[in-house]
């Protein structure tokens, strides 16, 4: 019986990677940090360790013992835009990760990287995972440094034959989302705190589907190469609508223009510099959603047999749990 390591466990994807591991009969190894909230870990099963991925040499014993890592761990701010913090980690400690696989010959790392380090596209042609990234264009610490790692990673796998799979999610939501992150946006809507909406979309997915992906990528997908963990191309219109279906309200949001996006960003930067206090909607966000972030599934459906449920059934699923922990009026 294989034993996996895996840092980010507390997040939304790392809680439904674990509980996949032990449906599959894996032993489970996770690491959390010295005083994050493990209580949706406990009494699964989970062997759960303390540390952080920029302690090497703590890595490296917690490590020993493993013959499989899914590195999950990672800074996920939009806001501020730049911040030392998050290329320490997203860059950092994933080669941290690397040195210890490397000296201790474990077997496969999965890398748990970033949809928006492929270019996007429309509805109509999608982007995958042979578009360049072009992000670099918003100057965002967290777009450019999950890129940045990506390609650490495949450079390895080129040059030494690192056993990598590298799994880039687009947006999930899902049961287990604490921060909240993703899933604020639909918690805003349930509680009324939501209005208005854009032309953007972006690719949406269930968080339940990507841990399945990323445990099949322990046999399954091919060293060296990236899978689009994705699912269904909304429009925010298409994605906010089926949020009212779910909880049985009548759609009340209004539509606004690029222009007073870019506006409402703007003003909460300016605010958000002089409070303090993390913006709601900042300048860099404002910019992203008015993108189409359409992308291709299609490559990690047929390699790592990624399950496709639909967004539908991942809204009601999130909207039970946020309901049942508190999060929703």
């Amino acid at each position: 019986m294989k034993k996996v390591f895996v840092t980010g466990a507390c997040g939304m994807l790392g809680n439904s990677v674990c509980r996949e591991l032990l449906n599959k009969n894996y032993l489970v190894k996770a690491l959390v940090l010295e005083n994050e909230n493990s209580k949706s870990l406990e009494d699964t099963g989970v062997e759960i360790c303390r540390g952080n991925i920029l302690n090497y040499n703590l890595l490296l014993e917690q490590l020993k013992g493993c013959e499989i890592v899914i590195h999950i761990a990672a800074i996920t701010d939009l806001y501020p835009r730049r911040s030392e913090m998050i290329i320490k980690v997203n860059i950092e400690g994933t080669v941290n990760i690397i040195k210890a696989v490397k000296e201790l010959k474990l077997e496969r790392m999965i890398h748990i990287g970033s949809a928006s380090s492929f270019g996007n596209g429309t509805k109509q042609n999608p982007g995958n995972e042979f578009v360049p990234y072009n992000s670099s264009e918003f100057k965002m610490d967290y777009l450019d440094s999950k890129f940045n790692a990506q390609q650490i990673l495949i450079n390895e796998f080129k040059e030494n034959g690192f056993p990598v799979v590298i799994i880039n999610p687009t947006f999930m939501i899902g049961e287990f989302d604490a921060k909240p992150s993703s899933g604020k946006l639909i918690v805003s809507v349930c509680n009324n705190q939501l209005k208005f909406y854009n032309d953007g979309g972006r690719n949406f997915v269930y968080s339940k589907d990507v841990a399945i992906a990323v445990v099949n990528a322990i046999t399954m997908g091919k060293t060296g190469e990236c899978y689009l963990a994705g699912n269904e191309n909304l429009t925010y219109f298409e994605f906010f609508k089926k949020i009212f279906n779910v909880i049985g309200k009548n759609f009340n949001m209004r539509k606004v223009g690029k222009f007073t996006v870019l506006f409402v960003g703007f003003l909460s930067s300016v605010w958000a510099r002089i409070t303090k206090k993390k913006p709601v909607i900042s300048m860099g966000i404002a910019l992203l959603s008015l993108n189409e972030n359409y992308y291709d599934p299609s490559k990690a459906r047929r390699e790592l047999l990624m399950p496709s449920t639909p967004i539908d059934t991942a809204i009601k699923n999130s909207i039970a749990w946020f309901k049942s922990n508190g999060y929703i009026n």
